[in-house]
């Protein structure tokens, strides 16, 4: 701490790495600066706590003048954390530079907390990967057909296709209007519903990362 103005803005650290003596380098996720890395003297820096850190510079890489812990973090080990690693990285990949998201910060902090209830895991990373693809520009319309312009219907069957969203179908072995209208509502009652968002949200991310890794894509439920 160096004793100057306190820090002020919330910040979570997405990923960090040893740079130079005794100093980091941090991705960080704020809701007003949106994602950037920023250098600072600190101890080792913990993932999925909240904290406020205070930062300076005009280039892409900000100096970390100061920084505090907020609370502990949600996710301490097993699954959950792997989950929360699987977040993270994809915050890392997705993400634009300096891109605020008043809206993103929030669904990723309580994706957090979600993902330290073994019941909510799921459901959680399903919500959190369609709000990322729409902050980023790449959410898919749950209501219309991209080549017909159509209506989704109930009744109706759609293929999906990770470069355009949902089609106009003919088969009765494609997606039923209505599991993808569950989706949309986040309705994970039916059957399908989860392991079927699980599988479009991970088409859309692989098309957008266009060939780009994705370590922790096998990580999760």
């Amino acid at each position: 701490m160096t004793g100057r103005r306190a820090p002020n803005q919330p910040a979570f650290v997405l990923h960090a790495r040893p740079f130079r003596e005794a100093h980091w380098l941090l991705e960080l996720l704020t809701p007003d600066l949106g994602r950037f890395t920023a250098v600072g003297r600190t101890q080792r820096p913990a993932l999925f706590c909240p904290c406020l850190v205070r930062t300076h510079g005009h280039s892409e890489l900000k100096q970390l003048n100061d920084w505090r812990y907020q609370g502990a973090a949600p996710l301490q080990r097993g699954a959950a954390l792997v989950q929360g690693l699987y977040i993270n990285e994809l915050c890392v990949r997705l993400v634009p530079r300096f891109q605020a998201d008043e809206g993103l910060f929030g669904v990723y902090a309580s994706t957090l907390l979600l993902l330290a209830r073994p019941a909510q895991q799921a459901p959680a990373l399903r919500y959190f990967e369609r709000k990322l693809l729409e902050a980023t520009g790449f959410g898919l319309d749950y209501r219309q057909t991209m080549d017909t312009g159509e209506w989704i219907e109930p009744n109706g069957f759609y293929r999906f296709d990770p470069a355009r969203g949902f089609c106009l179908g003919s088969r009765a072995d494609e997606l039923p209007g209505s599991l993808i209208q569950a989706i949309a509502d986040n309705n994970w009652q039916p059957a399908r519903a989860l392991a079927t968002a699980r599988l479009i949200n991970a088409s859309r991310i692989q098309q957008v990362l266009d060939g780009r890794s994705w370590h922790s894509k096998n990580w999760v439920c």
